[in-house]
């Protein structure tokens, strides 16, 4: 990869200081040969400590120099000064579970999700499954400055098991039908170069376990979107890096001892009553020991409910369907505050994949994410707490603390100014 560079981009919405990284991808469009001073800023550093008013931030290349209180922090001579007043600065945004692939628009270049990410202040992405050499290409195109978009950190292909599928979805996958298939698939994808396994719900137990264990063998991280034949606390024992969605939780007391290719006769809301604030708990205690993470995407959920409520107003046989959807959205946002306070650590994420608006149609790239980070402040967290399932907890996931996530000094500028 070619020797970083400083780099700065302008946006309607917000001014993002996008610095180079060597290990993912870089958002760019105009190189910073200057060094860049932001005076008389607020800035909320995503440290966990209070918006500090009237700060002076320095940034010399790619690097944040300096930081201090505007009377005690001269500018450099010749340098770009910023006068901030009013605005805050945060770091750059992270949406922890996309689709790329499923958003793109070939006819019209340059990929369409991309400004609608960095105008909202998404400065670094995880693709959760979509098509290796495109994303490759895409991460490449970034790097070197052909187009402006966020970091991206991807699993390339889904790894599940034998379902039915669309024809894209079917291209983008991996099938594994036993063990063996399992850990080679993990195998294959690792030389391929990828950041990361993503399994999806299809694989079978044996194929389940089999590839987590490779995973570990392997050292490359495991994504689980749970299968449904594998409980939460399981996974998270076989060491997944994370478990994804909220609604498995409920789900895989749905299918928990049903044989495969069969109808579960147990149905979501009675499993909702059945995972009690007590095994809640429980399970949650179980991820903060082994240091597992978990990506709500509530959004996401939110906006399958909110497909059935459309539903409904015009047609009574949705009503129950509803109805149910929001009692289970509800207690999903309760579920997700009682992680927080059990010490799991969370990651803030859309699931935005189709821009057809045929699959989630309310689920937008970077709009969403502003959205899923009120909904945490709903259940609970507190603003802080919110803005570093964004920032710091990424940072931390990606093992980029030392250069993303929070605004320090020696830090790369991946910074949004509001």
């Amino acid at each position: 990869m070619k020797k970083p560079s400083g780099r700065i981009l302008l946006a309607t919405a917000a001014i993002l200081l996008l610095a180079t990284n060597t290990s993912l991808a870089q958002p760019t469009r105009l190189t910073q040969t200057k060094t860049l001073v932001f005076t008389h800023v607020t800035l909320i550093d995503a440290t966990g400590s209070p918006a500090q008013p009237d700060m002076t931030v320095v940034i010399t290349g790619e690097r944040i120099t300096t930081l201090g209180r505007t009377s005690k922090v001269r500018p450099p001579k010749g340098a770009q000064v910023i006068d901030a007043s009013g605005k805050f600065l945060i770091p750059g945004l992270w949406d922890m579970h996309t689709h790329l692939s499923f958003y793109a628009d070939t006819k019209q270049p340059p990929f369409t999700a991309f400004p609608a990410l960095i105008a909202n202040g998404v400065t670094g992405v995880r693709d959760m499954g979509g098509d290796f050499e495109q994303i490759a290409k895409w991460r490449k195109e970034i790097t070197d400055g052909t187009i402006t978009g966020p970091r991206i950190f991807q699993a390339g292909a889904f790894v599940d098991g034998p379902k039915q599928m669309d024809e894209l979805r079917a291209a983008l996958t991996i099938v594994v039908n036993n063990p063996e298939e399992a850990r080679q698939a993990v195998v294959t994808q690792k030389q391929r170069g990828v950041d990361f396994i993503k399994v999806h719900n299809g694989v079978s137990r044996d194929a389940y376990l089999a590839l987590a264990d490779e995973c570990r063998k392997q050292k490359i991280p495991l994504a689980t979107h749970l299968p449904r034949s594998v409980r939460a606390a399981e996974a998270s024992d076989a060491r997944t890096i994370s478990l994804e969605h909220i609604e498995t939780l409920i789900e895989s007391i749905v299918f928990d001892g049903v044989a495969p290719g069969r109808q579960p006769t147990k149905d979501p809301i009675a499993a909702m009553a059945e995972f009690t604030d007590k095994k809640a708990v429980a399970l949650f205690a179980n991820f903060s020991r082994n240091g597992t993470y978990f990506v709500p995407t509530l959004s996401g959920y939110r906006s399958f409910m909110q497909d059935a409520e459309r539903l409904a107003a015009t047609d009574a046989k949705y009503q129950a369907a509803a109805a149910g959807r929001n009692k289970l959205f509800q207690r999903f946002v309760q579920l997700v505050g009682l992680m927080q306070r059990s010490g799991v650590s969370i990651l803030a994420a859309t699931d935005f994949a189709s821009k057809s608006g045929g699959r989630r149609p309310d689920v937008r790239p970077g709009f969403t994410l502003h959205d899923e980070l009120a909904l945490f402040v709903e259940a609970g967290m507190t603003p802080m707490q919110a803005l570093q399932t964004a920032t710091r907890n990424p940072a931390q996931y990606l093992g980029k603390s030392d250069s993303l996530g929070t605004i320090e000094k020696g830090k790369l500028a991946d910074l949004v100014l509001l």
